[in-house]
């Protein structure tokens, strides 16, 4: 039990222990003072069912609704992020790994493990072990299996500049899931490949030329 509720919870019985002495004080009134006490006290009641019942009963449905399941991966979610702008990067991993514990057929937190592991620590195989881990751990839906296979293709691509082998991964997903949208996105990121190896290639050609002309 929260502290914000104990205090709701002591405020309502406080209330009702000083309405009942008032009214006890008032047993022996006549009606007409019973009546504008009940009036005021209905009134008093109203303002704070609007501002304290209500949203308290608003709190109660929003707790029930979403699972604590949830509620721990929103504050694994923080926690790791705290981690990361402290330079924390273990630490963040190690929150993701509890995500992933609590919902193992989740492919985000994974992911956020990648990133961690490619882009904080400057370990791309360490992300691809833990991406292509995961990926074989179970079968997976379409989407949650063409998503991690495109992050794997990624740290390929950025991380460790091997076309050849993030054209592989990206020809799995056609061959995978043919006729989808992870088809055509794959077909369209293998053409940027090819326009950076092309353009890596003049490159190397201009350079080589400059090389011979100071030669």
């Amino acid at each position: 039990m929260n502290t914000t509720l104990v205090i709701r919870i002591c405020v309502v019985t406080l209330a009702f222990l000083i309405i009942a002495l008032i009214w006890n004080s008032l047993k022996d009134a006549g009606d007409g003072m019973k009546l504008v006490f009940v009036i005021v006290v209905g009134l008093i009641g109203g303002i704070a069912a609007v501002k304290f019942v209500i949203p308290w009963f608003g709190d109660v449905m929003g707790e029930a609704v979403f699972s604590s399941g949830e509620k721990v991966e929103q504050d694994e979610m923080t926690k790791a992020a705290a981690c990361i702008a402290t330079g924390d990067y273990e630490g963040a991993i190690g929150h993701y790994e509890k995500m992933l514990d609590e919902k193992p057929d989740d492919p985000f937190p994974v992911a956020e493990i990648a990133k961690v592991y490619a882009e904080r620590l400057h370990d791309p195989q360490a992300a691809l072990r833990a991406l292509e881990e995961h990926l074989q751990s179970q079968e997976w839906p379409v989407d949650d299996a063409a998503f991690i296979m495109f992050r794997i293709a990624d740290v390929h691509l950025t991380h460790r500049h091997d076309f050849e082998t993030a054209r592989d991964m990206l020809e799995q997903v056609i061959g995978n899931f043919p006729n989808t949208r992870h088809s055509a996105n794959a077909h369209h990121k293998m053409s940027e490949i090819e326009q950076m190896q092309y353009k890596l290639l003049m490159e190397q050609r201009t350079k080589a030329g400059s090389s011979g002309t100071a030669a």
